[in-house]
């Protein structure tokens, strides 16, 4: 009799055994099922972060309001523009001029509503990513080359200017680029 029990113990022992090691392997592959369905998630969240910031630079260089970016994009000769009938060229020097004046012509009046439909699209850049709807490194480029080429000379009068007439989220968003925080000091 003890050596039927002896066995009864021992089948009892080994059955429990490969419980305990049936139910480890299931609980570690749920974990592992879990750990990996979270690594998908944050994979299709990103994706879908950065799908999303590429169709809002899209939208906004599409916008009339991106001319206002493109009419810094030259130093010299300048582009032209429709202006109430009449053909203006407007360089980045003209931007500048815009943005110091109190009284404006119907050039500065073009400059600055194209700017401000600008800064308003770069608020709303700024509320997504606030909002982790998108990475503010997907939608630096290309205001980035802006800000170092083209706001950095003169940043204190785009800093005055945005203070004044955008959004706060607009100047929070030229904060958050490299290029903007390592301007050189303007002479």
């Amino acid at each position: 009799m003890n050596a039927e029990n002896e066995k009864q113990n021992r089948l009892e022992f080994f059955v429990t055994l490969i419980g305990i090691v049936g139910a480890l392997i299931a609980a570690f592959t749920g974990i592992y099922q879990l750990w990996q369905s979270n690594i998908n998630d944050a994979r299709e969240l990103r994706w879908k972060q950065a799908e999303r910031a590429t169709e809002m630079v899209s939208r906004m260089v599409a916008d009339e309001g991106w001319q206002g970016m493109e009419m810094m994009d030259w130093d010299d000769e300048g582009r032209d523009y429709e202006i109430n009938g009449k053909t203006v060229k407007i360089n980045v020097r003209t931007v500048y001029s815009a943005l110091e004046k109190d009284a404006s012509d119907d050039t500065d009046r073009h400059i600055i509503d194209r700017l401000d439909r600008a800064f308003f699209l770069v608020s709303q850049l700024e509320a997504a990513v606030r909002s982790d709807l998108i990475k503010a490194e997907d939608v630096r480029f290309p205001l980035s080359w802006y800000a170092e080429k083209r706001m950095c000379p003169r940043k204190k009068l785009f800093e005055n200017y945005l203070r004044e007439n955008a959004a706060p989220e607009t100047l929070r968003f030229f904060e958050r680029l490299d290029e903007w925080k390592n301007c050189p000091p303007e002479s």
